[in-house]
């Protein structure tokens, strides 16, 4: 009779222990935080009461489950814990299944847009308006391939600046073996910085090979390029989103192709794959102008009276 009465004290202490423990290991945190960084050298136990309550049970079920499930270390770094309950919590911390971050270099994005977008992201800036980058190109501008990059939080800039930069180069490389004999550019370079105005310039993909027939013929002409992308890129950081007449005749922008001849000294933002492959797989074109027709696609021309008429019918002489 006393054997039955341990046995059933037994029994109702573990079903008054196992509801509970069953429960915290369903729950989910307390704290409202989305994500949590697990400090390296920290200890469990203190990672655990960041979002859970330091308490006496709840410290009790943490050693149980630590102990039953053979943990023996949390891996450093952010994690996620949003809508997760206390099980898949601390198995992501065992396995290091940390949370994964990502930055997108949009193409048309230029050196000033680049630097913020660093800054306000979860990596470490170690290369400053592209600084970390060891190339024979003669300004850091327009150099890396614009794509969305993965990354861990506290992960250096650099690692993928410099991943960023090898792939353009590859890109650029594997184009130039196929550039056609007639087209004028002279080297990769160059072939890179009209890219970055053809970028600017389109209203959609399909017309930059129009795009760039416009500008190959004006450089076998020796006329000039006359793209406002160009004036507005020489005036940043400061450009207040308006073309003056006198930043069309300012002769110090070495940026402004109303008054110099041929290609600016750099590319004035990143350049799409598309825009890279119109710069160097087009020939010089019939047209020699162009003009918006609509915010998305222009309407070229062959004559400079063509142009004027144009001009005048989409109300850009006024």
């Amino acid at each position: 009779m006393l054997l039955i009465r341990y046995i059933f004290i037994i029994f109702i202490f573990f079903i008054a222990f196992f509801g509970p423990y069953k429960a915290f290991l369903e729950s989910k945190p307390v704290s409202d935080e989305i994500f949590i960084d697990v400090e390296n050298g920290s200890s469990m136990y203190k990672s655990f009461t960041k979002i859970y309550k330091n308490n006496f049970l709840n410290k009790i079920f943490f050693k149980i489950y630590i102990f039953n499930n053979s943990i023996e270390s949390f891996q450093a770094g952010e994690y996620m814990i949003l809508d997760k309950n206390f099980t898949e919590i601390i198995n992501a911390f065992n396995k290091g299944a940390t949370h994964t971050r990502s930055i997108t270099f949009n193409e048309g994005m230029n050196k000033y847009d680049l630097q913020d977008l660093i800054q306000n992201s979860y990596l470490i800036n170690d290369c400053s308006f592209l600084t970390c980058l060891k190339t024979d190109y003669p300004f850091l501008e327009g150099i890396i391939f614009p794509d969305t990059y993965y990354y861990k939080k506290g992960m250096k800039a650099s690692e993928i600046i410099i991943k960023s930069h090898t792939r353009l180069d590859t890109l650029l490389d594997k184009l130039w073996a196929q550039k056609p004999l007639t087209n004028n550019l002279n080297n990769k370079y160059d072939a890179l910085i009209l890219a970055s105005i053809i970028e600017k310039e389109a209203g959609n993909h399909q017309e930059k090979t129009l795009i760039a027939g416009v500008f190959l013929k004006r450089i076998d002409l020796g006329m000039k390029l006359q793209a406002d992308p160009t004036i507005i890129y020489g005036l940043l950081p400061d450009f207040d989103g308006d073309i003056k007449k006198s930043d069309i005749l300012d002769k110090n922008n070495i940026y402004n192709t109303y008054m110099i001849k041929g290609l600016p000294p750099s590319p004035i933002s990143l350049a799409s794959i598309q825009s890279i492959e119109a710069s160097i797989l087009s020939l010089p074109g019939e047209y020699l102008f162009f003009v918006a027709n609509s915010p998305t696609s222009h309407h070229f021309s062959k004559t400079y009276e063509e142009h004027l008429s144009m001009i005048k019918k989409v109300g850009l002489n006024k």
